[in-house]
């Protein structure tokens, strides 16, 4: 099983990182958010575990912006909020689940392995960018009636991009997101970058890859 662990604390990260190996689970730990969206579009991951508190924003902003793009991967929240009103502000954000620190590891393994049981909803929500529809299911991908024809990885760049809804996504995500841990030049990328938006030019009304000059790529809808 993969889990995302999101959390900027070293030795919480690595505690989590280490008894998580040790129970079979593959564990992916990120010190912020910034590349979340890009990592969840793959659907590689089964639960995250996300901290409330990370130098780039809010964990409840994170959790939220995660739903609206249609990822549905179930969230188990960490955090030293533990007031009522901090786990129902959780909840109301797409959370499934709520831990407070400090926290028994077992505790976390047993409400992880739930999580994980109940699993995702059959049929996860396409994710949208104006006229550009995808189907995390099958990783297909439509422009109004017409399919576009993708290989794995094009589909992998292209949800990225899609779940940042417009916003710029670095080299660096990008790459995580279509290679994983897998090491990649900046020309694979650009190759990689070249075949989806040749994809894309062949649909009328189609979104375009924006090249963000020394950052990384962006999608704009031409409508």
């Amino acid at each position: 099983m993969n889990v995302l662990l999101i959390e900027d604390d070293p030795g919480i990260g690595r505690f989590v990182t280490r008894g998580l190996a040790a129970k079979g689970y593959r564990v992916a730990w990120e010190r912020d958010g910034s590349r979340a969206a890009a990592l969840l579009a793959s659907n590689g991951f089964s639960a995250v575990l996300l901290d409330l508190g990370l130098p780039d924003g809010d964990g409840l902003d994170l959790a939220r912006s995660l739903r609206s793009s249609g990822i549905v991967v179930p969230i188990l929240m960490l955090t030293a909020r533990g007031a009522l009103q901090d786990r129902l502000d959780g909840f109301a954000v797409g959370a499934d689940d709520y831990l407070p620190k400090p926290f028994a590891f077992d505790e976390l393994v047993a409400r992880l392995a739930v999580l994980i049981r109940r699993g995702t909803p059959a049929v996860a929500r396409p994710l949208r960018f104006g006229a550009l529809e995808l189907d995390p299911e099958r990783h297909a991908a439509r422009v109004g009636p017409a399919a576009v024809p993708l290989s794995r990885r094009e589909y992998l760049l292209l949800a990225a991009l899609v779940a940042h809804g417009g916003d710029t996504v670095s080299r660096a995500s990008l790459s995580a997101a279509v290679w994983e841990d897998e090491a990649v030049s900046d020309n694979a990328l650009d190759v990689y970058v070249g075949y989806v938006r040749r994809r894309l030019a062949e649909q009328p009304g189609a979104p375009v890859i924006v090249t963000v000059r020394g950052t990384g790529f962006r999608l704009t809808d031409p409508t």
